[in-house]
């Protein structure tokens, strides 16, 4: 999610965990963690591509976000894909490796 919400590319976030407290902090690492290699986070996006585990994995985030009050509930939920799909943008290259 950093990745995204900061615009990086694999080898700068890549980097980022290797020399960034803020990112090691988010990821639950040690401080002396070496970090990993960039072609982990394309491997991990085609893993997560297949059999919907995309889609699983939102909706197990969206279901802890309502417990905990964070997020209101509504028959839809709002995403930026439902935004760009009804204004007919295409989506992003990126969105594409995983499988939308």
């Amino acid at each position: 999610m950093l990745q995204f919400l900061l615009g990086l590319s694999d080898r700068q976030a890549a980097e980022a965990v290797r020399c960034r407290i803020d990112f090691k902090y988010a990821m639950a690492m040690e401080l002396d963690d070496p970090g990993f290699h960039h072609s982990v986070l394309a491997d991990f996006r085609d893993r997560l591509a297949e059999d919907g585990r995309a889609d699983r994995l939102l909706d197990l985030a969206l279901a802890r976000l309502k417990e905990a009050g964070l997020v209101r509930e509504r028959p839809t939920q709002r995403t930026v894909q439902n935004y760009l799909d009804r204004r007919g943008i295409p989506r992003p290259k990126s969105w594409r490796t995983l499988g939308t």
